[in-house]
């Protein structure tokens, strides 16, 4: 399955004045990266001004499953504003209190104990009843499950590890810059987003051929900050450009400059809607 990531800098918040338009930001970003099925989201340290942890609180926050979140994130002061962001009503983001015997109900669960002398988990899958797990889990992990059965030992659902079929959400990982995420060589395809950049139209067609050689690409595009583009990033960390897609994907734009989260949205929007 290809993966699609987005990176994105530490300092993408550097424009935002209070907390709520950070919270703000990073909710639309968390938005448009469900709509477009990103699976995961790089935050990469850049100098200047660094929201990291918010960042990934954030975004972690908003990808956690509802019924999953009081058990996962304490009570902080980062994130008092953000049960106003709008869900992503992603498929595991599942509302259902009920257990349906005639479907099959796939849903994250959170290890809350494990019996080491009988090597079970027990889990918390949202429902009235705990799930149990015959694998090893430590206790605070989240995983996928299936439910099998509904009638273990008369109060137990019986759960079994799953691979979903559907879109689940993205994972967020924290880098210590882009370079470390452009030389792992994970990715297929490195779309560098810049004014910069050489024109969409210009550029489609050796994306498509890399795609077309292989379905299965994995596809990074990297965005930069409010304050210093991408050009600037990969000039002071001496990154080699051969390998990387510099495409600009607003070429005569009608205003001065486009926000990130207005870049991210669009910028999926166009890539999406062409590949």
């Amino acid at each position: 399955m290809r993966e699609l990531a987005i990176a994105i800098p530490s300092n993408i918040l550097e424009d935002c004045q209070s907390l709520s338009d950070k919270t703000n930001k990073i909710g639309i970003i968390a938005r448009a990266a469900s709509i477009f099925k990103v699976t995961k989201i790089h935050v990469y340290k850049n100098k200047g001004s660094s929201d990291i942890d918010l960042i990934s609180l954030l975004l972690k926050y908003l990808v956690t499953p509802q019924y999953l979140r009081k058990n996962i994130f304490p009570l902080k002061q980062e994130l008092k504003l953000a049960g106003t962001l709008p869900p992503l009503r992603i498929p595991s983001h599942t509302v259902n209190r009920k257990h349906n015997r005639n479907t099959v109900d796939i849903r994250d669960g959170l290890c809350i104990k494990f019996d080491k002398k009988l090597n079970m988990a027990i889990l918390d899958i949202g429902l009235n009843k705990y799930g149990i797990l015959k694998s090893r889990i430590s206790v605070g992990d989240v995983v996928t499950v299936k439910i099998i059965s509904d009638s273990f030992k008369g109060k137990y659902f019986l759960l079994e590890k799953t691979i979903p079929n559907n879109y689940w959400g993205y994972d967020v990982i924290n880098n210590n810059s882009l370079k470390e995420i452009l030389n792992s060589n994970f990715y297929d395809i490195n779309i560098i987003t810049s004014k910069f950049g050489n024109s969409f139209h210009s550029t489609s067609t050796l994306i498509s051929d890399k795609i077309g050689n292989n379905p299965d690409s994995n596809i990074i595009v990297v965005f930069g900050s409010p304050k210093s583009g991408l050009m600037t990033i990969l000039s002071h960390e001496k990154i080699d450009k051969s390998n990387l897609i510099l495409i600009n994907l607003f070429p005569d734009q009608g205003v001065e400059t486009i926000r990130s989260e207005e870049a991210i949205l669009a910028g999926l929007s166009i890539l999406n809607s062409y590949f």
